[in-house]
């Protein structure tokens, strides 16, 4: 074939071979998508949604000063992904705890995304096509607001397109290490989020029979084993916490039952039985349903069971809710969990710069994915990338910051639109008018505005969690203007009156705490938490009747809950009727053998009373229960003073200030019975 002279060159392929004559190209993206990134990150520096975490920001943050502080291993099955706390803890360890560093060290690996990405579309699509796609993704401001904060979406976005250009860099005779690498990747990326295995099956399907491969069956064994060895530390971590089989994470069920339960509505909701901010793994919930300790994977598969026998009950429910879930994650609107796009993007000038959206790169995506179709076999990985990926989502809920991961893939089909597909079409008038109606309907298919969250809704979720941040550094004042202005959005929300009384509560004005739980019980009275929350400020300043009536009310809605009949036997012995705690604090301990405080009430109670032996006999059972809890040993050896036993209550202070020995109580204590201990063995 003659090559083909520069004069006949297009104005494109000009630009293709600019664009491969070297690697300066490179270097002016990095710069570029990073520059444009600090941009942000500079303006939002000292911003409370990045100074004070929250939700999972927030268990990203403490699990990484836990691991800094030398707890390598976790105390249980990791519930949500470990890769991104152990990379945030590395961090810290060499930087301190500087979220700026953090944000910086994030950004940077955006940009290097947007290398990455360019370099993977310069393989399957033309230059121009990969460099027309990585502008969009450099200039889709929600990428750069998401890579910034402090969360693993960044992490697993850089780790999937790696893995996508070693995969797509493979041809031939490619060895076995390369296939080694892409399944460790898959791996690395399914600690960041577990779901994205299901590209392996891709990816086994690809080498098997669309690849031009010799040994695709090894190859296909290699990716497979290659996957499953980078799982396997968190595997092992997980058995030696908590002695369970638990591949990566346990939060499996509750997330399939968010997405898939009696209140699904295809996007993330706090379900009405847990208590997100405190205990996002419903354990205590769920172990007070069975009485018993419960091991991560049955924490899972009982939120798993109770989804799936719900969907029997309606499946033809189950299926609009599927639909829904793809219509939602396949359409241009970004759906908020903690943070809000939409309101992001209106406080920073520098995300407005960034004027690119999700509807516009999915629109000429799904554009260019049509007319790629042909040639299935080329963009085989980049089709089963998206597509899995969009089923490991809509199987749970969808939100923005979970899709971002796809919108490295979808920018390169939107420059292949934009570059092949378009110029190619305007050529051809007939064909490129059906083409137009095609991109058209996509365009309305795809509007923003069919799963938009009203404005007011935004606006209160908004001072909700601002709030949150603002009681969290003390700013009690300022937390209850925004939770005023939330309430003024939605005088008819009970959580509005419940955020408020938890911040009055904090600040102890226990009284407005009290106006604004009965305003929330008025509104929705079911609510088991709050009727329990409401009783503890109401035990607080001594309304005991009252108190006792909402623990009642409490239990009523929820049989199991451990620590309402505890804290009803407290209120009791606050209110010296002892028969009644003992009572309260045994049926703890029949709901709950674990219930280590129960047992101590309960030996203070038997103690109070004169009742020693009984007294002795449970809170023995206490430190056998849990033998590192110090109060057990400490109460039991207050009980042998009581019965004139010196040297058996030595033994147990001593046992109890080996775990707490900052009591210098204690200490004084101890030299007490060792006069006592001398002067009993003078005696005898």
């Amino acid at each position: 074939m003659n090559e083909v002279t520069p004069q006949k060159l297009s104005s494109l392929d000009r630009f293709d071979r600019a664009l491969v004559s070297g690697k300066k190209w490179l270097y002016v993206l990095f710069a570029a998508a990073f520059l444009l990134k600090l941009l942000y990150v500079i303006q939002s520096t000292g911003s409370l949604h990045i100074t004070v975490p929250i939700m999972d920001s927030k268990y990203y943050d403490k699990e990484a000063q836990e691991i800094v502080r030398g707890n390598f291993l976790r105390r249980e099955a990791f519930f949500m992904g470990p890769l991104y706390p152990y990379v945030l803890s590395l961090i810290y360890a060499i930087f301190g705890r500087d979220f700026l560093i953090v944000r910086l060290i994030q950004i940077a690996c955006g940009a290097l995304v947007a290398v990455l990405t360019y370099l993977l579309g310069k393989e399957v699509f033309r230059p121009a096509a990969a460099f027309a796609g990585v502008v969009l993704l450099v200039l889709y401001g929600a990428m750069t607001f998401h890579e910034a904060e402090m969360l693993m979406m960044w992490l697993g976005t850089l780790i999937n397109i790696s893995a996508l250009l070693v995969l797509h860099r493979m041809g031939g005779k490619t060895g076995y290490r390369k296939y080694a690498i892409a399944g460790v990747l898959v791996g690395l990326s399914a600690l960041a989020r577990a779901n994205v295995l299901l590209f392996l099956p891709v990816v086994i399907v690809w080498t098997l029979f669309v690849s031009k491969e010799e040994k695709r069956v090894k190859k296909a064994l290699v990716v497979v084993a290659a996957a499953l060895v980078a799982i396997a530390p968190a595997t092992l971590h997980n058995y030696v916490a908590s002695r369970d089989f638990v591949p990566i994470t346990s939060n499996g069920g509750v997330n399939f039952y968010i997405g898939n339960g009696e209140e699904a509505t295809g996007i993330f909701y706090p379900a009405k039985d847990i208590t997100f901010e405190t205990e996002s793994s419903s354990r205590s919930y769920v172990e007070r349903l069975f009485g018993r300790d419960m091991k991560p994977s049955e924490i899972s598969a009982y939120w798993f069971k109770r989804s799936f026998d719900f969907i029997k009950q309606h499946p033809m429910r189950e299926i609009e809710l599927l639909l829904r879930k793809t219509a939602i994650f396949f359409n241009g609107y970004e759906v908020p969990q903690i943070e809000s796009w939409d309101i992001v993007r209106s406080k920073y000038s520098t995300l407005r710069l960034l004027f690119v959206n999700f509807w516009t790169i999915l629109s000429l995506g799904l554009f260019g994915m049509i007319f790629a179709i042909r040639a299935w076999r080329r963009y085989f990985l980049l089709y089963g990338f998206v597509f899995s990926y969009a089923l490991s989502v809509i199987l749970f809920f969808v939100t923005g910051r979970y899709r971002i991961q796809i919108a490295p893939v979808m920018c390169l089909f939107a420059g292949y639109a934009l570059v092949t597909v378009f110029p190619r079409l305007l050529r051809r008038l007939r064909p490129g008018l059906g083409a137009v109606a095609l991109f058209v309907l996509i365009l309305t298919i795809t509007r923003p505005g069919l799963f938009a969250l009203p404005e007011k809704d935004l606006q209160w979720r908004e001072h909700i969690h601002e709030a949150r941040r603002l009681g969290e550094v003390g700013r009690q004042s300022e937390a209850i203007e925004e939770i005023n202005k939330a309430i003024a959005i939605h005088p008819e929300v009970a959580e509005s009156y419940l955020q408020r009384a938890e911040i009055y509560k904090e600040s102890r004005d226990y009284f407005k705490a009290i106006e604004d739980y009965s305003r929330a019980l008025k509104i929705a009275p079911d609510m088991s938490g709050a009727r329990y929350d409401f009783a503890q400020t109401l035990r607080r300043v001594k309304m005991y009747g009252p108190a006792i009536e909402e623990y009642q009310e409490a239990i009523e809605l929820e049989p199991v809950k451990t620590e309402a009949y505890n804290n009803l036997g407290i209120t009791y012995t606050e209110m010296g009727d002892l028969d009644k705690a003992i009572i309260y604090f045994r049926k703890v301990i029949e709901l709950d053998e674990t219930y280590i405080k129960a047992y101590n009430n309960l030996g203070v109670a038997l103690a109070q009373k004169g009742e020693f032996e009984q007294a002795m006999n449970v809170l023995r059972e206490a430190t056998r229960v849990a033998p590192q809890y110090p109060l057990s040993y400490k109460n039991l050896a207050m009980v042998y003073v009581q019965m004139k036993k010196p040297r058996e209550a030595y033994d147990n202070l001593s046992r109890y200030h080996d775990l707490e020995p900052r009591d210098e109580a204690a200490l004084e204590t101890l030299a007490k019975l060792r006069i006592a201990i001398a002067a009993d063995s003078t005696r005898q």
